[in-house]
């Protein structure tokens, strides 16, 4: 197998464990936890799907032919709480997964070279994707930490448990 596909296969195995996790926890959470802000100048768990969901949309919708940053996207609203419910939140999730994993999926070896824009710049197609990655991974972490918080004791361990964890 040549290196390009190797790393096709690799990098959507690494956007699934991005993915997954978070997306486990996030079936814990209840009504008012989606929507609850830790601190003055943080963001809720309502407010990261929406900013990711969005960037996903804006991103990965004609992948390799428009630009990356779409002209009706409004980054700012990304960070105002729409209100959506539980139900819409994780819909939103689903389906800004969903495009992601369809895309990667689509892209061949010859892809990866390719150049696409984002905000007017030029990447290489593996440079946008790294990109995203570490961008989703950023998100999710915050997620998590989010999570862990709000449900306290109700969180379970998501990978190996901490010694103290381990019955």
């Amino acid at each position: 197998m040549a290196f390009e596909e190797v790393y096709l296969t690799a990098i959507q195995a690494r956007f699934r464990a991005v993915r997954e996790p978070a997306e486990q926890a996030l079936g814990w959470l209840n009504e008012e936890q989606f929507h609850q802000i830790l601190a003055p100048d943080t963001n809720s768990v309502a407010l990261l799907i929406q900013h990711m969901t969005n960037n996903m949309t804006s991103r990965w919708t004609d992948f390799l032919t428009t630009d990356g940053e779409k002209p009706d996207r409004n980054r700012d609203a990304e960070f105002v709480d729409q209100g959506h419910d539980k139900e819409t939140l994780l819909k939103l999730w689903n389906d800004g997964w969903r495009l992601v994993e369809s895309t990667l999926a689509s892209l061949t070896a010859d892809d990866l070279e390719r150049i696409v824009l984002i905000r007017g710049e030029p990447h290489l197609v593996v440079d946008a994707i790294e990109r995203q990655l570490a961008h989703y991974a950023y998100h999710t972490g915050q997620l998590i930490f989010l999570m862990k918080i709000l449900l306290g004791p109700d969180f379970k361990p998501l990978t190996i448990p901490l010694p103290h964890q381990r019955h």
